[in-house]
């Protein structure tokens, strides 16, 4: 029995539930995040990868500083505002919302990507192993 079909179906897989998790994440703390006004501070580097840091004050006042993964970061600029969506018990856990440079094409099209696959993994199971 063949297993190469297996290959597609795993890589699908993942990049649904990957897509699907963070989607979640994103829906709750959208849900109950409060939003504030920001500002991109810079960029935090490491071993060839790089992360935008974002400034922003809590409602109570503090300043935090959070390093958040985005797709479009090479079009972001110091200084730019951006909308962050925060969890008041940990501020920690902030995503960036709103930018001019924020899209969220891309974690649709890595949806249908994995969807595709596990299709594409499917048909060549379903020819090899019948």
């Amino acid at each position: 029995m063949a297993l190469y079909p297996l290959l597609p179906i795993t890589i699908g897989l993942a990049l649904l539930v990957w897509t699907v998790s963070e989607a979640r994440r994103d829906s709750l703390l959208a849900a109950r995040g409060t939003r504030v006004r920001g500002q991109i501070a810079g960029y935090e580097e490491s071993r060839g990868t790089s992360r935008i840091v974002v400034r922003f004050h809590t409602d109570d006042g503090d300043e935090v500083l959070v390093a958040h993964d985005a797709t479009g970061w090479t079009a972001a600029r110091a200084g730019n505002d951006v909308t962050v969506t925060y969890d008041p018990a940990y501020p920690q856990r902030a995503r960036v919302v709103e930018g001019a440079w924020v899209s969220h094409w891309l974690r649709g099209m890595l949806a249908a990507l994995g969807g595709a696959m596990v299709l594409i993994g499917l048909g060549i199971g379903v020819s090899t192993w019948s």
